[in-house]
């Protein structure tokens, strides 16, 4: 019989520490090992003994049998009855085919973004994105000169990543029967593809800059829907396109700081008709106490590659308002948080 554990040991101390800290000291490395080495990829749905993955990785049995036995000690990985490894939740994640495999690897696998968590200290006492501090410019600018694959795999990634909110965002959005929508720094299109199959009469316009949206989505751009979408390149910061009913900017505002996200909001508010609603959806940093460690993770994860921030409802309200919009409210996701304001 194979048994395998199906999440973190019971056994991993919680009550201990220092046993606990060292284990959250090391884990980041272990897991950038993993991904960097492709292991969740390469073992697919089927257990390997150490000796099979070494040889398809290319890398030490020794040393790699070691490293699967501290992964398999928090939950990413399993042993086997038989001495296999095999998949577990956590390690499920890591794969390509996860909506967040492709993040992770972006993350882990790049020595400019792992430069900048290495160098939070120092950007915490100046203040300053970690990422803009070590490499001198921006993550868009950056990526987009040195590494143009690793930007649209980045596009990519963030596509396949939000695909499983799309659902729920439509569900919330309280969508208008007829009318424009605009889909700010809509990146390939996932979520106005599934705006415009949820209101049929409603027209779309995908606006990006020009390198994400000369590579829409195919949905967008053939029929059906092509006749119901247009593609845009511009940018937000500068003026979106003008007379839409409502503009959509998810996960947007959170990639910047509050002075260009007040520009990208104005560019909203002089291109909206009065009464036009403008939908932020974002997660939601609750305004006191400590935050679940996910959202927390986030909100650090912002600051060091964008020096940008996760907001509470609070401060995304003080934004629409100096951007000349009327706060009207937020709605509730699983997951998300719809913030909503109309032209004056």
């Amino acid at each position: 019989m194979t048994h395998t554990q199906d999440g973190p040991p019971a056994d991993v101390p919680s009550d201990d520490p220092v046993s606990h800290m060292l284990v959250l000291l090391r884990s980041a490395h272990l897991l950038r090992a993993a991904v960097v080495l492709d292991l969740a990829d390469t073992l697919e749905d089927e257990a390997l003994s150490v000796a099979d993955l070494a040889v398809r990785t290319g890398t030490d049995p020794g040393v790699l049998g070691r490293l699967l036995a501290a992964l398999a000690s928090t939950g990413v990985f399993a042993l086997t009855d038989d001495g296999r490894y095999a998949h577990t939740p956590l390690s499920r994640t890591m794969c390509s085919t996860h909506p967040v495999g492709r993040i992770l690897a972006q993350d882990l696998k790049s020595d400019a973004s792992w430069q900048a968590w290495s160098n939070l200290a120092a950007a915490t006492k100046q203040g300053r994105s970690p990422f803009a501090l070590v490499h001198g410019t921006d993550f868009y600018s950056y990526i987009s000169e040195h590494d143009p694959e690793q930007a649209a795999n980045f596009h990519q990634a963030m596509s396949n990543a939000t695909e499983e909110d799309n659902g729920d965002v439509v569900a919330a959005l309280g969508l208008p029967a007829t009318g424009v929508v605009v889909d700010v720094g809509g990146g390939r299109g996932g979520l106005l593809r599934d705006v415009l199959l949820a209101a049929p009469e409603l027209r779309g316009v995908l606006f990006d800059v020009d390198s994400v949206v000369a590579d829409a989505l195919p949905e967008l751009v053939s029929d059906p829907l092509a006749s119901r979408c247009e593609t845009v390149a511009g940018d937000a910061l500068v003026a979106v396109p003008e007379g839409a009913d409502l503009y959509l900017l998810r996960f947007i505002l959170h990639n910047w700081g509050d002075e260009d996200c007040v520009r990208i909001l104005k560019s909203c508010a002089r291109a909206a008709r009065p009464g036009s609603r403008i939908i932020v959806v974002e997660v939601l940093l609750e305004k006191s106490g400590t935050p679940d460690p996910y959202t927390a993770m986030a909100d650090m994860g912002m600051f060091v590659l964008f020096g940008s921030q996760e907001r509470t409802e609070a401060e995304y309200a003080a934004l629409f308002e100096r951007a000349g919009l009327e706060y009207r409210g937020s709605t509730a996701t699983e997951s998300l948080h719809l913030f909503e304001a109309v032209a004056r």
